[in-house]
Formats: structure tokens, sequence, C-alpha cells
């Protein structure tokens, strides 16, 4: 009867956060920052179909909301700035902004990776919060569809793996990736990947599409980042490898969420997101290869920010 009760309330904590977010995203100005209730989760609302989210970058530690005391607990350290940089080289190259979903709350205290009883633990200020962010994330791409007709959701992290590459996750583990080019198409993963829309949309080799020439692999290590999986580095074989969590899954990988697409990238620290100068050097790169990705297979002009 507890549990119950408790599922209820989690619930309607859900329902009210999505349905506040909905009501007020016609209202929302690009470039201004709109807040939860206690300014933990940030939506800095855009006019791109590109939504950034970064849930590992917080690093306040409220006294209210208790530790997490199972999971990963540690921060991304510098994801937030780096979404940041990127949404900064957005603008500068467009003159218009993608949307940014941010999480203000240290890893310890709430992880919006991860499905709500192991991201919030009990927590109901968590749990709170955990509704808000999903809802923000929500409201942004469906902004971004009724505008431009679909969404591309781009989640930020970081790893400290011992390969310096960036890994990107299409919600396949390395197990999915680790086979042949032709037993991959033969496979209907694709279905069950962050990529399901597109794929459905172009049709063509599966494989191709998530790391063959041109794919986003491929456009990153063209410009000197390496990258997993891409033509180069098609499969994570038998190194550590994120294949991408609960945001991309749930919000780009599920069945009810058409004209979503998207991937989440794991960076490595040192040279990517160490220092500033670093930031700012890869978030040029990433913008650089997602504006040619998204043009490419999508057919989305960017506008050209007036010099």
């Amino acid at each position: 009867m507890r549990f119950v009760t408790r599922l209820r309330a989690v619930l309607a904590v859900l329902v009210l956060a999505a349905s506040t977010t909905a009501a007020r995203s016609a209202d929302k100005v690009p470039g201004q920052s709109y807040f939860g209730s206690d300014r933990y989760v940030e939506y800095l609302a855009g006019d791109l179909p590109i939504v950034l989210t970064s849930p590992h970058g917080g690093r306040l530690k409220p006294e209210a909301i208790p530790n997490r005391t199972y999971g990963s607990v540690e921060m991304d350290a510098n994801t937030q700035e780096l979404a940041r940089a990127i949404l900064d080289e957005f603008f500068a190259r467009t003159g218009h902004r993608a949307h940014l979903v941010a999480s203000h709350l240290h890893r310890g205290k709430l992880d919006p990776n991860r499905e709500i009883k192991e991201a919030a633990q009990g927590s109901a200020l968590a749990e709170r919060t955990w509704g808000e962010f999903h809802a923000s994330i929500k409201a942004a791409l469906a902004t971004a569809v009724e505008r431009h007709g679909f969404a591309f959701l781009v989640d930020i992290h970081g790893h400290a793996h011992p390969i310096p590459r960036i890994e990107l996750g299409y919600a396949l583990d390395a197990k999915q990736l680790n086979q042949s080019d032709q037993a991959f198409d033969a496979s209907g993963l694709i279905g069950l990947t962050t990529l399901r829309d597109l794929a459905a949309r172009l049709g063509g080799s599966p494989s191709a599409l998530l790391r063959g020439p041109r794919s986003l692999g491929d456009l990153f290590n063209q410009r000197g980042v390496r990258a997993v999986p891409a033509p180069q580095d098609p499969q994570p074989g038998e190194h550590p490898f994120f294949a991408g969590g609960y945001i991309v899954r749930q919000h780009a990988a599920a069945p009810d969420t058409p004209k979503v697409d998207g991937l989440q990238i794991e960076t490595y620290r040192v040279g990517l997101r160490d220092t500033p100068e670093n930031r700012a050097k890869f978030a040029q790169i990433a913008v650089d290869a997602l504006m040619v990705f998204v043009h490419e297979r999508y057919g989305y002009d960017f506008p050209a920010a007036k010099k």
C-alpha cells in the first residue's frame, strides 16, 4: 500500500511538471533561461532544432536532498561548461539559439540520466527536480518539432576511459556494435537506436548511417577528434564504451518519440573539456560536425549569423 501511495505521488509530480512546462513553452524567449521551482533545473530556450542536455555537470549539494547511496555519484567535470560552449558556438555561427536543459544538482544528489528510483533514491525534492528536468526536455523537443518538423537531441557527458576518443551512444552496447556491417544491417537493431526515425525515413544501410562515410563519427574524425563508432573505429571492441543512457533512450529511442533523433556524446577530459580554450575548440568541431550531419540528413539549412 505504501508503494502504491508513493507511486501515485511520483506520477502526480511528473504530470504536474510536464503540464506546467508545456503550458509555458509557447511564451519562452530564445536565449532566456527558465528555472525549476528550486532553480535546480535550467531550461535555456532556443529556436534551432538542436536540444542539448547536461545531466551530470551540476555542482550544488543542498542539505535538503540526501546523498545518493548507490549508483554513480561522481560528476562529469566541466560538461555543463562544455555544453554552454557548444551553445555559444551555435549562436556565433547562426545568430540563433540551440535549446539547453541542465541540472545544477551534483550527481551525488540526483542523477537525471537514470530512471526515477535510482535517480532520486526516495527524496521527494529530488523526484520533483527529476520530473522538471525531463519535462523541460520534452517541452524543448516539442518546440523544435513544431517549429522545424524534427528535433535532434545531444546529451553531453564525460568519460575517463583509457582511450582518448569520444564515444557516440546511439543506445547500442559494444556487443551489438561488435559485428560486421552485413550482420548489423540484417539484425534490425537500428529500430532500437536513437536514430530510428531518421533511419526509417532515409532507408539504406543502417551501419552506414551509424558508422559509415559522412556519419557523425566520420565527421568528427575528419576534424581531428577520434570517435567511435566511425569508419576508422567501427566497433568498440573489448574496450570500455558508453552506449547511451536513460535520457537518449527515453527521449529519442523510444517508440513514442516521433520526429526526434539524437545521441549521447561521451567526451574525454584532457584536450577537450579540461580548459576554456579546449572546450571552445571542441565546441567549434562539434557544431561544425552537427551542422553538416543535420544538413545532409535532414535537408535543414542553418541560418547564418549577420556580420
